[in-house]
């Protein structure tokens, strides 16, 4: 049972993030958005914009390009092990959505050889990647399928912590007497 959710998380958050990628993708080649222009979504907050990340997590620069390939399909192979094999439902939706972001980043790379980042957070103080504006912290432009990667992890940690906090701990016995000697020959009584 719990394969199912795995496998429906992963189909429908590997939808969810492919479907804003290609719209988006679409309006940056016909020139709606690009060159560091934004539409807003929520407000001033959320904004869409475009970016390309050839690299990493954060943009950081782990290598040549094909390790950014290979580290993300052995990630996904990694996930894709555990969430099939998953116990209980709320773990294998999980690893389904880790699976979906993990394979919705390996697509873009594929056919574009680097990773369609659409989402900018403008918090007040602060400064996208994309513009000069005055910042102590700048914020990250990012896609769908970050956002899944990151619930998912999170869940499986909330899981694990919730278990630990709920689960009882066992009492702790006091060291019993340490076991004596078998008698070197049992004919002779008292002699070990």
């Amino acid at each position: 049972m719990s394969r199912s959710f795995f496998i429906w998380a992963a189909i429908l958050g590997l939808v969810a993030d492919r479907v804003p990628k290609l719209v988006v993708h679409g309006l940056f080649t016909c020139g709606a958005i690009g060159d560091g222009r934004e539409l807003r979504l929520l407000g001033d907050v959320v904004k869409v914009t475009y970016a390309k990340n050839p690299h990493g997590l954060f943009s950081v620069d782990y290598g040549p390009p094909f390790i950014y390939f290979v580290l993300s399909l052995s990630a996904a192979a990694l996930v894709a092990w555990f969430g099939l094999r998953a116990r209980d439902w709320r773990s294998a939706t999980a690893f389904g959505l880790i699976l979906s972001g993990a394979l919705g980043n390996v697509i873009d790379r594929i056919g574009l050889n680097y990773v369609i980042d659409f989402l900018l957070l403008d918090l007040p103080g602060t400064a996208s990647v994309l513009s000069d504006r005055a910042s102590d912290i700048p914020m990250a432009v990012f896609n769908l399928a970050d956002v899944f990667v990151f619930a998912g992890a999170a869940l499986l940690l909330g899981r694990e912590v919730a278990g630990r906090v709920s689960r009882p701990r066992a009492p702790r016995r006091a060291p019993g007497p340490a076991a004596l000697p078998e008698p070197s020959n049992p004919g002779t009584p008292g002699l070990y």
